[in-house]
């Protein structure tokens, strides 16, 4: 009887903690068409949570195939996500190849979109991934992982307070690598155009 009573307790510790991820997967990740992959989502899940839980905002997140030819404002009102206010939402349509950031009003004030969506490797956060690889997959999964914790650690810091879920470290980390192979990839060619230019002016000689 015991041991009935244990294993009951245990099925029903992870059913509620199945419901409850479920439940912060439903509250955070409006739609992903498999494109961010499943462990990325849970930890979206767990730090939007937990950044609405501490500042009130919510951070949503939206991975489609393609748009159909629509905007992101028109898919969004077409398909009637629950969009609570105060919100940010980072938006990828990966076959228009397109991402953005859309924000109510008292939001865009709390962190840097035009840093946060840069193209360049000393200051954006998703675009640079995005670069890496066509054919590679999980830059997806990278690219909207790193920008959806980038946009809550700002909102955080704008509210003052600390994510524990946070990935700050890893964040940095990844950003340092690309910007490395960017910077090397600059002097590669830089010194291979010098290079020319001297054994040009050799020939010529």
């Amino acid at each position: 009887m015991s041991n009935l009573k244990y294993w009951s307790n245990r099925l029903l510790a992870v059913a509620l903690f199945f419901l409850t991820l479920s439940s912060a997967l439903a509250n955070t990740v409006l739609i992903n068409e498999d494109i961010v992959g499943k462990l990325a989502i849970q930890k979206i899940s767990l730090l939007g949570r937990e950044l609405r839980d501490k500042t009130g905002v919510n951070l949503y997140l939206m991975a489609v195939e393609d748009l159909d030819g629509k905007t992101m404002d028109q898919f969004i009102k077409e398909n009637k996500f629950e969009i609570q206010n105060p919100y940010a939402i980072l938006f990828l349509a990966k076959n228009d190849h397109q991402v953005n950031i859309i924000t109510s009003d008292n939001v865009d004030s709390m962190f840097d979109k035009d840093k946060t969506l840069s193209p360049y490797p000393w200051s954006g956060t998703i675009l640079p991934l995005l670069a890496i690889k066509k054919d590679n997959a999980d830059k997806y999964t990278a690219a909207m992982l790193n920008g959806y914790a980038d946009i809550a650690e700002q909102i955080a810091n704008y509210h003052h307070v600390t994510l524990e879920q946070a990935i700050g470290n890893a964040n940095k980390s990844t950003i340092g690598i690309i910007r490395l192979i960017f910077y090397g990839i600059i002097a590669y060619v830089g010194l291979k155009l010098i290079y020319r230019r001297i054994k040009s002016r050799g020939s010529k000689a």
